[in-house]
């Protein structure tokens, strides 16, 4: 049978019950009224009677009226019973009216249609609470639920279970909840009882073969996550936790969207307070551009933007498959208001013409080659991209008077050992150059942090190939460490440092404190349910250009707070070269990559850094 015939089938016999329901109701009140005796006046019980079928048709129409049949009575709740009490009211309503213009309520008791209304709702509900008791008992005994604790007994907890009970594929049974909060044990939410802290879940998970522990703490910290993950390790149950509690009273996230623990969790820094009102006011009615718009780091910028009411947003960047992609997300996503170019920064007449026929106000340069050992051999390119395409892209800003340019920089092009850095870091000094040059048309802000998690080409997402097929894990020096953060995060704080940047400036991200690549590698392994000594860890050594560390700022910057707890602005190191100086060195650079002359690069780059 069709799902669609079910439905109807269903329907129809919720209608069958709710209209018999009325019949029972109706002759249940003369019982009630004669003191629960059949003793009833036959006359007036024909009265009853000659009006019955009405009242019914008259309940029919407001059953229609309010869709009270369509709701699965298993999953029976609030929001339906207040339904079907309006419908109830407004039938009861109508069907007064009706009788007393025909006249045909003087063979009634008065008392009856107080009496039927009220047995008529006892028996409605009563119905659907039944059914929903034993659809509940029946997937208690299901083998394919998993006995279920709960840790946290706050109001994820109380959404989750909310939630769990109106889930068509309900996979979960809460047997108890734990919660370090003495004064909540003992009590119950929603049939789960509170028995005690996390230090229990050990005996807990052994007592009531629990099959699945559920961290109902969307916002917890690292730091109370990791033990209570080494205590769920040591009694071998798995973990998943609960989604963001805006999306599950948005309604865009349900229970069956539980995500396993990521490296996030655990690494996690606090939640980053931002001030969305001066990023809206610096992004409502704009035409912004982003370039590389398609990247990691590129896609989530515009995913953040389209949502501060700019007038419109133009992603560019040269890989066709990655801008289909987004493009394809947003179309999906129903936004309009965005255009998606394919578009290679260094060509300057396609830079132009985009410029000059959109217009935009502010621009996020994001496009760059990032790829450190890679771009140790590939100098050319890596200066051609990072270096003349920021070039053309700038002069264009300046020439279109775009108010504002965000370049967005790295931690590399601190005292760069790679080529990648070195040409990040000439690009820095190339816009810090232009807000010299042009501080009356455009004004540059650059942002600089470090790496972020799962963006293309970084070092998770080869781990957990790695480990996908058993290992063995590659790190290359036991004590490399490096600095993360989200893309989102690090997203929001880029859009956060533009709209307070005033020109010239050098914004650096608070990247919390540096982790050790090896100790990313042994959490993943952990994650992935395995032991540390089942999956080999081998030592390669450092690549071209990579150093054991990375730096945010120059030992010659100062770093000053901002309005913005974690964005600085470094401060002290003045622009060594004049902007005779820098175009000297950029047309050296377009020399070299016309002629592949990779020695007059290496030279320039080396002038330039000195």
């Amino acid at each position: 049978m069709k799902v669609s015939s079910i439905r109807n089938y269903s329907s129809w016999i919720v209608l069958a019950y709710d209209s018999g329901a009325v019949v029972v109701a109706w002759l249940l009140a003369y019982v009630v009224r004669y003191n629960l005796s059949l003793d009833i006046p036959w006359a007036m019980f024909l009265d009853g009677l000659k009006v019955l079928p009405i009242l019914v048709m008259i309940h029919l129409v407001f059953y229609r009226i309010f869709r009270t049949y369509r709701p699965l009575w298993r999953f029976s709740s609030l929001p339906e019973l207040v339904k079907l009490c309006k419908a109830l009211v407004c039938a009861w309503l109508v069907a007064l009216g009706v009788f007393w213009f025909f006249q045909d309520l003087l063979g009634i008791p008065r008392s009856i249609w107080v009496i039927y209304p009220l047995l008529l709702i006892i028996i409605l509900v009563f119905g659907r609470l039944v059914i929903r008791y034993i659809n509940s008992r029946n997937q208690r005994h299901s083998d394919n639920i998993k006995r279920t604790l709960i840790i946290g007994g706050g109001q994820g907890a109380e959404l989750f279970l909310r939630d769990l009970e109106n889930w068509s594929e309900k996979q979960y049974q809460p047997i108890v909840i734990l919660d370090d909060n003495r004064k909540l044990h003992g009590k119950e939410m929603r049939g789960a009882r509170i028995v005690g802290g996390t230090d229990l879940i050990a005996a807990v998970v052994r007592k009531y073969n629990i099959e699945l522990v559920i961290i109902a703490i969307p916002s917890i910290r690292s730091a109370a996550l990791k033990p209570i993950l080494a205590k769920c390790e040591d009694a071998q149950v798995p973990v998943r936790i609960l989604p963001s509690l805006e999306g599950i009273t948005g309604g865009h996230i349900s229970v069956s969207d539980l995500r396993e623990v990521s490296l996030e969790d655990l690494l996690g820094r606090d939640p980053v307070k931002l001030d969305h009102e001066i990023t809206h006011h610096f992004l409502k009615d704009q035409v912004v551009l982003v370039t590389g718009g398609a990247g990691s780091i590129g896609s989530e910028l515009c995913r953040q933007i389209l949502r501060m009411g700019v007038k419109r947003l133009l992603i560019a960047d040269q890989s066709e498959f990655n801008l289909y992609s987004i493009d394809q997300e947003f179309i999906n996503a129903g936004i309009d208001h965005f255009q998606a170019v394919l578009l290679d920064v260094t060509d300057a007449a396609a830079v132009e013409h985009l410029l000059a026929t959109h217009q935009p106000s502010i621009i996020f340069h994001a496009a760059a080659y990032k790829h450190v050992p890679m771009l140790e051999t590939q100098i050319r390119e890596a200066i051609k991209n990072n270096v003349l395409g920021t070039r053309t892209v700038a002069e264009a800003a300046v020439r279109h008077q775009v108010k504002k340019f965000i370049l967005v920089s790295t931690d590399k092009a601190v005292n760069p050992t790679n080529i990648m850095g070195a040409t990040k870091r000439i690009a820095e000094l190339f816009c810090q150059g232009c807000n010299t040059q042009f501080p009356d048309s455009t004004r540059f802000v650059t942002v600089r942090f470090g790496n972020v998690f799962g963006s293309a080409g970084s070092v998770i997402p080869l781990f957990k190939k790695q480990l996908a097929k058993g290992g063995p894990i590659t790190v290359t020096h036991p004590d490399i460490t490096r600095y993360f953060m989200t893309i989102p995060e690090a997203s929001q704080l880029v859009l956060q440092a533009g709209a307070i940047g005033m020109g010239g400036e050098i914004f650096v991200l608070d990247m919390g404190t540096p982790v050790k690549i090896v100790d990313l590698a042994k959490q993943l392994i952990k994650l992935s349910g395995k032991k540390e000594e089942e999956i080999e860890i081998i030592y390669t050594g450092l690549r071209p250009g990579e150093k054991l560390y990375e730096e945010l700022f120059y030992g010659s910057e100062a770093l000053i707070p901002t309005e913005q707890q974690k964005i600085f602005r470094a401060n002290g190191r003045e622009l060594q070269f004049s902007w005779e100086d820098i175009q000297a060195s950029v047309v050296a650079f377009e020399q070299g990559c016309v002629n592949y002359d990779s020695n007059l690069l290496l030279q320039t780059l080396t002038v330039m850094l000195a």
